[in-house]
């Protein structure tokens, strides 16, 4: 499902003025937008199937239904992010809200910044929402169908929260029965020794392949890998284990190799021959020598000559996937006759490749009686682990233990532009870090690495991280060190987070700034102002506080607007900006009124200051208006204090200096 930014807008307003200035904001923005009056006819347009990418409503509103009561009544006939208008924001509002999946509210009178900032954050939010259900979808029907035993568990206490089909045969047991157990249930003892709770912290680890003895309901004992990850499923963690039983090829090898180890270098014979004429195009040595027959001899034979069970017919039948591509691979078990006519069963494997730009068919044959399910079920395996690392929707990098990069997935290629080829043998160092930030993130690599030989560990860091084009990105890194050939290798896991710190920050601005002066707003410094008092009483250093009201500031909005207002009020800010220290908090406090919180200043310092900014208030020159004035009002802490006491002090004073006559500094003397 894809998200419309710029589709069209169900606008549910009942006031003709405010529904004509949000259609032409929307307008302004590049949104369609259909405006309904009342709950019953936006039910009525949904109903018609009428396609919007977002609901935009009134919680007031004429008729029968308000606001609350359509959007639920939405929301059981159709999936779409609900934003609220709301003319007052309190504590009974905002439980109707959290009543009803949306996406937010606006408070009507916004600045149609937030108007738009708000519909884009809830299209962003119910796209997530969307890919989120569609990647659990996936996962629910790539659990259930797939043929390798899976499981999840609870990573705190090894519960089993669910298990594929392929599980349940496996272990043998029926599905209510098999959830009802632990992890620790299914473990088996092998020379008197259990792995129980180390096991289950080894998988949370993630240190893959974790090799162990399961029991069946039988009662009988498999070993087996187990490949876990955590995974954040259906809103909590979970641990997701693929299994494979290596019973088998454990009795055949001590040690196992990777698929492309034992492909390479095994004796196993490989063939390839034209589709046409079926003739032997090349053969490897192992092949001429289970043969017998020379390379020359063998460029003159085809498969039947040594599969001489089957027929021609019926071995182009078989083909015949492979030329209509319905198949990329296939097997069959047949029998090879040798020169000297003694024959051995093998297990064959066929498919296409290309080769100086024509197809042509590669078979690689297995002993069957050897290692036939071992190669099968290794090629299995490393199938999933090329899908998961080159499909995976993060960057993975591997490296040496001396930072060479010798893996570099496909995401990794398009987050920090270099291709894999490129990054190869590159330090990851020098490759995406910063060179100022280089020397302290290879200590704690070192480090990293050190204490992973005492015990395995996963680390977890963000980041600034550059890419090719000299851009800066912020990463997340997620870091593992594993053995591989006894050496250490770093495996990172890199997730772009540039967005969401960009969004952070920004909520975190917009959250505690006033919008118009830029300055701090009344909730954050009363938040400030509670830290102070509680640092106050711990410390006994004292602080003050000045508050200040612009004088006769309704006549600068009768007589100039509001628009010269405005921008009077943000002259005031940047010239008490200018003047106080960065240690201090000024924030506006309501309409003209400003507040500033001194940290560890006694009264008196606090008295000069306002007398100075008061002088300096007086004297500048305001585009229009020309000059004005403000009166002050000044107190400090005291023991008793709370946010209220203090902030009803200063306002008393404040109170006092107007009517004193104005453009003056009132303190309280003192505590």
């Amino acid at each position: 499902m894809s998200i419309n930014y710029t589709g069209k807008i169900l606008l549910v307003e009942d006031s003709k003025l405010s529904a004509k200035m949000t259609e032409d904001i929307l307008r302004k923005y590049g949104f369609e937008s259909e405006t309904v009056k009342n709950g019953e006819e936006a039910l009525e347009r949904i109903n018609k199937g009428e396609k919007y990418c977002l609901v935009l409503m009134d919680i007031e509103l004429v008729g029968k239904l308000n606001g609350i009561d359509t959007a639920l009544l939405i929301q059981k006939i159709t999936d779409i992010p609900i934003v609220f208008f709301t003319s007052h924001v309190n504590r009974e509002i905002m439980e109707k809200i959290k009543a009803v999946t949306s996406y937010g509210y606006i408070k009507k009178g916004s600045d149609e910044n937030v108007l738009i900032y708000t519909i884009e954050t809830a299209l962003k939010l119910y796209r997530a929402n969307v890919l989120l259900k569609q990647s659990e979808e996936l996962f629910r029907n790539m659990f259930e169908t797939n043929k390798l035993v899976m499981m999840l568990v609870e990573p705190k206490t090894g519960k089993i929260i669910d298990a594929n089909k392929s599980a349940l045969d496996f272990y043998g047991y029926e599905k209510e029965e098999f959830l009802a157990m632990n992890l620790e249930k299914i473990l088996a003892e092998v020379e008197g020794k259990k792995c129980e709770r180390e096991c289950l912290e080894i998988l949370k680890r993630e240190c893959n392949p974790c090799l162990c003895s399961h029991r069946l309901s039988n009662g009988s004992v498999r070993f087996v890998e187990v490949y876990s990850s955590l995974i954040s499923y259906q809103n909590r963690e979970s641990l997701y284990l693929i299994i494979f039983d290596v019973t088998s090829r454990l009795q055949a090898e001590k040690e196992l190799k990777l698929y492309q180890h034992i492909f390479e270098y095994s004796p196993n014979e490989k063939y390839i021959f034209y589709p046409d004429t079926l003739k032997f195009f090349s053969a490897n040595k192992k092949a001429i020598e289970n043969s017998g027959y020379s390379i020359w001899e063998l460029k003159e034979m085809t498969p039947l000559d040594i599969q001489k069970d089957v027929r021609e017919e019926a071995f182009r039948k078989l083909l015949e996937p492979l030329y209509t591509g319905e198949k990329e691979v296939i097997i069959i078990s047949t029998t090879h006759y040798r020169k000297d006519g003694t024959s051995y069963p093998v297990e064959v494997h066929i498919m296409t490749e290309e080769y100086d730009g024509k197809k042509v068919f590669s078979a690689v044959a297995f002993d069957e009686t050897k290692c036939m399910n071992l190669e099968r079920e290794l090629h299995e395996t490393e199938e999933i682990l090329h899908t998961i690392l080159n499909h995976a929707g993060d960057a993975i990098v591997i490296t040496d233990g001396s930072g060479n990069i010798i893996f570099w997935n496909p995401t990794a290629e398009r987050m920090f532009g270099y291709k894999a080829a490129e990054a190869a043998g590159k330090r990851f160092h020098d490759l995406i870090i910063r060179e100022d930030l280089r020397e302290p993130f290879i200590n704690d690599i070192r480090r990293f690495l050190k204490d992973a030989e005492k015990s395995p560990q996963i680390r977890k860091m963000e980041l600034e991280a550059k890419k090719r084009d000299g851009r800066s990105i912020e990463v997340e890194l997620s870091l593992s060190a594993v053995k591989i050939n006894e050496e250490w290798h770093a495996i990172g896991i890199l997730r772009d987070i540039t967005e969401r710190k960009k969004n952070e920050r920004l909520l975190f601005l917009q959250a505690i700034t006033d919008p118009l002066t830029g300055i701090y707003n009344r909730r954050y410094f009363i938040q400030m102002l509670e830290n102070e008092l509680k640092r106050f009483q711990r410390t006994g250093k004292p602080f003050s506080i000045i508050i200040f009201d612009l004088d006769h500031f309704k006549k600068v909005n009768d007589n100039f607007g509001h628009a010269v207002g405005d921008i009077t009020l943000k002259k005031v800010a940047d010239i008490i900006k200018r003047r106080i220290r960065k240690t201090d908090f000024f924030a506006r406090w309501g309409g003209e009124e400003f507040i500033i919180l001194l940290p560890e200043t006694p009264l008196e310092s606090t008295v000069i200051l306002a007398e100075e900014l008061k002088e300096k208030l007086e004297s500048a020159i305001f585009p229009k208006v020309g000059k004005i004035t403000a009166s002050f009002g000044v107190t400090s802490s005291r023991t008793e204090d709370n946010v209220d006491a203090i902030i009803s002090r200063a306002d008393g004073l404040l109170y006092k200096a107007k009517a004193s006559g104005r453009n003056c500094v009132i303190s309280d003397g003192g505590i």
